[in-house]
């Protein structure tokens, strides 16, 4: 079985589906005994969500402006 470190290690990759079929079954089933691990899966999918939504509406360069609407992406998903 996997380790809390390898499934955090992976899960970028596991989300994008990067990942064999023999590899998903691993973190499945590690994910399946571990709460915090998929609390942290969890946690990742919303921050990939929220940052491919705010990159995907904006182009402008100005810092400010993304992090507030990085806020305001979060405060909707909570």
């Amino acid at each position: 079985m996997l380790s809390c470190k390898q499934v955090a290690t992976l899960a970028s990759e596991y989300i994008d589906g990067n990942t064999d079929t023999r590899l998903n079954w691993k973190i499945r089933m590690h994910l399946m005994m571990c709460s915090h691990c998929r609390r942290f899966i969890r946690h990742l999918k919303i921050t990939n969500t929220v940052a491919r939504s705010v990159l995907a509406e904006t182009q402008d360069k100005d810092v400010d402006e993304v992090l507030k609407k990085i806020k305001a992406a979060t405060q909707k998903q909570n």
